[in-house]
């Protein structure tokens, strides 16, 4: 009992009603009646079990009664956030999952608006915790990231002057140097036709002939 006195109000406000809300879990959410005629009306349901929803909505139930009892136990867990950031997420997702299930179901029954309440009941005790850290100055100092890109963006942007113009000198144009042209070769001169054959080419095609003397 001291324990569960060493607590804050907002934590004992949110352990009572999770301990609460578990428990209306069982019973019927939903439930439809029909007559049998001599046999009479009967009736037939589901408990919040019965769908998605309610297995979310009782996840975090337990997730929220497992997080209050370590702390009577006072064990310490390593979290990268504060008690008043888990019990604000925790409560606010629990009262909007019990809210949008009772709106989504049909033939809803006494027992699941009983869990909507329950489930105010817990959110309330989380804006306790959260007022008992310092309020929400508290929740938002933790969100160092997006502080820190909104003043970011905040800021007007800097413009770089652009780089100076650096004037270069057109380097001269190298000159090939100057090359002698090669002679051309000298060709033998074509015979014009009907010019005789020189002595050589008669003895060259002749070798056999005598010679006159």
């Amino acid at each position: 009992m001291d324990r569960f006195n060493a607590l804050g109000r907002g934590m004992q406000i949110m352990l009572v009603g999770a301990v609460l809300l578990f428990i209306d879990l069982f019973f019927r959410w939903q439930e439809i009646e029909f007559d049998l005629g001599p046999l009479g009306e009967q009736s037939t349901g589901v408990s919040a079990w019965n769908n998605f929803l309610g297995i979310v909505l009782g996840l975090l139930t337990i997730a929220l009664i497992a997080w209050i009892v370590l702390q009577l136990a006072a064990v310490d867990i390593p979290l990268p956030v504060s008690g008043a950031m888990v019990a604000a997420v925790l409560g606010g997702l629990i009262l909007l999952v019990a809210i949008i299930k009772n709106l989504a179901d049909d033939y809803s029954t006494i027992w699941s608006y009983v869990g909507v309440v329950l489930a105010a009941v817990i959110a309330f005790g989380a804006w306790q915790v959260i007022e008992a850290a310092g309020g929400m100055n508290t929740l938002r100092s933790e969100m160092p990231n997006r502080t820190s890109s909104s003043a970011m963006d905040a800021s007007p942007p800097m413009t770089s002057a652009p780089p100076p113009v650096v004037e270069t000198e057109a380097a001269p144009h190298e000159h090939a140097p100057m090359t002698d042209p090669e002679p051309e070769a000298l060709s033998e001169p074509d015979l014009a036709p009907g010019e005789p054959e020189t002595a050589a080419d008669d003895e060259h095609d002749h070798p056999h002939e005598p010679r006159n003397t």
